[in-house]
């Protein structure tokens, strides 16, 4: 798939641009990323042209991350930029911890939410940056009617979990929140590791 210099512009959404913000002002530079569920790549490339070292993007969908691939070589990054299409739990086993884990809209497109969120933190290092819905109940009612017809199109189920559940999950892996930001539909939140996987045992 080839991207021409125009497409090749990263454009964040509101939300990326937020976690971006917030993450550049921690300080990327040097810092590894892996980013579950990454679309078509802008957060951690955006990222990676911020200063941070490395970054692994894993996508269900195929041609999303041919899509990921090739932006990243249109922008000078793929010796930087490594990309995986499948389902981050079934390579958990295989990846690389990294400095910064990076859950952007992707908690609620997961079956068990508390299993990725569980695999997901242990991978991260110092830091999870993490987008999850806030569900508004016409949105939530919307999304159980319009769920059948997702299905044959998505490789995967809306699922919405309370905030506070996911807020809580994350605590049990040793994460302590440092940032939140909230928006109509979004919860923006960034957590610094305050237990080692070692410590937890």
């Amino acid at each position: 798939m080839n991207v021409n210099a125009r497409e090749a512009e990263i454009a964040l959404d509101s939300t990326q641009q937020v976690l971006f913000d917030e993450l550049v002002q921690r300080g990327v530079a040097g810092q590894s990323l892996l980013e579950i569920g990454c679309g078509s790549g802008g957060l951690h490339q955006e990222l990676l042209r911020a200063g941070a070292s490395e970054a692994v993007g894993i996508e269900l969908i195929t041609d999303i991350v041919k899509k990921a691939e090739a932006r990243s070589h249109s922008l000078g990054l793929s010796d930087r930029a490594s990309y995986i299409s499948g389902d981050f739990m079934q390579y958990k086993g295989t990846l690389e911890s990294a400095d910064i884990v990076i859950l952007d809209k992707v908690v609620h497109c997961y079956h068990d939410p508390q299993s990725l969120i569980r695999e997901s933190a242990a991978k991260a290092k110092t830091l999870l940056a993490v987008a999850f819905p806030a569900p508004r109940p016409l949105l939530a009612a919307s999304m159980r009617v319009l769920s059948p017809i997702l299905r044959l199109f998505l490789p995967f189920r809306v699922k919405f979990t309370k905030p506070e559940q996911i807020r809580a999950w994350i605590r049990e892996t040793g994460f302590e929140r440092s940032f939140s930001q909230h928006t109509e539909m979004w919860h923006i939140e960034i957590y610094q590791r305050s237990t080692t996987p070692e410590e937890m045992l």
